[in-house]
């Protein structure tokens, strides 16, 4: 089976980087990026500032579980929960009117600025935020950034910045990719990546391995896993205990892991099992490293041909151990 350990201390201290350039909004949705939403948010109760989930639901597990800093659900919510600490995403009067049916709840006013996915046009924003405190309280005016683009960010910002003058609320447009910009810190930062080792000159996080289950050689015209190609010269391989039902993707380009810090090539993936060439003594149960100091999530996102978004959330699977600690403490210092 395979393993994924958490490492909370390297989580904490991307935290502290980033609170040390303003107010940090912690998102934790998608069970914080798979690594566990109330886990990772009891572990950084000390340098948040909020947090951020994308659904009602995610909000509920927060709270139910003792989180009460706020929780901002950047998703549109349908109804309220009794919760006092949570803020509603809005983007039109439409949408407050029904959050705010049997109660006062507390807003954050989404701006569409380039993203296109939720919130109010910028024509719409004076009338939706001047709604919203009748009906309510506006915590909070936000948008997101579409792109790390010089040219993208400042037409955003600059929007942004424009529609949302005079309103009396908190503001923030800065996501991980945009923590090093001081023009978009606002109020707060929103991140989420940075703070689980997937944003360039941030500590690593993850650490995914799988147990060596069996090794054997392979002559040469024989083939490895499904499909009918063949090994061209004799090969030693290991067998390993995951597969893409791990999250661990089948093969479409060159992939690596590691094995007692030696670089294998990986020549298939099935639903269940790895075989990887081995071009020294490996052993039964001896751990293979998928995702950690060796085979970084920059080069696993690459083999994948995606993002370490992607990578990340993949590993969330009910078939793999989950450990937390402070595994990497001795390198951030």
């Amino acid at each position: 089976m395979p393993s994924e350990f958490i490492d909370l201390s390297a989580i904490a201290f991307n935290a502290r980087k980033i609170s040390a350039k303003g107010r940090l909004i912690a998102v934790v949705k998608a069970n914080a990026y798979g690594l566990g939403s109330v886990r990772v948010a009891k572990s950084l109760s000390d340098f948040a500032h909020g947090f951020a989930v994308a659904t009602i639901r995610e909000a509920e597990e927060l709270a139910n579980a003792g989180i009460t800093k706020d929780i901002l659900i950047l998703g549109p919510s349908n109804y309220c929960l009794s919760f006092d600490n949570l803020i509603y995403s809005v983007s039109s009067v439409e949408e407050i009117d029904k959050l705010s049916r049997k109660s006062r709840p507390r807003f954050a006013l989404k701006v569409n600025t380039g993203m296109n996915r939720y919130g109010a046009m910028p024509r719409d924003v004076a009338e939706v935020a001047a709604y919203a405190a009748t009906r309510g309280r506006l915590v909070s005016v936000f948008s997101h950034l579409r792109s790390p683009s010089r040219v993208c960010v400042e037409r955003q910002l600059s929007e942004f910045l424009s529609v949302t003058k005079g309103i009396d609320a908190e503001k923030h447009i800065a996501a991980s990719g945009a923590v090093g910009n001081a023009d978009c810190a606002l109020d707060c930062f929103r991140c989420g990546i940075a703070l689980y080792g997937g944003a360039t000159g941030f500590a690593s996080v993850v650490k995914v391995t799988a147990p060596v289950l069996a090794v054997r050689r392979v002559k040469a015209g024989e083939g490895v896993g499904y499909g009918s190609e063949v090994l061209a010269a004799d090969t030693d391989v290991a067998t390993l205990g995951i597969g893409y039902a791990d999250g661990y993707r089948r093969l479409t380009s060159p992939r690596y892991v590691a094995i007692n810090g030696v670089r294998c090539k990986v020549l298939a993936v099935c639903m269940d099992a790895t075989v990887v060439s081995v071009p020294h003594d490996v052993s039964v149960f001896d751990t293979a490293e998928i995702l950690g100091d060796i085979i970084t999530i920059d080069e696993l996102a690459e083999s994948y041909g995606t993002i370490a978004y992607e990578v990340i959330t993949g590993f969330d699977t009910k078939r793999m151990d989950k450990y937390y600690g402070d595994y990497r403490q001795s390198r951030i210092t």
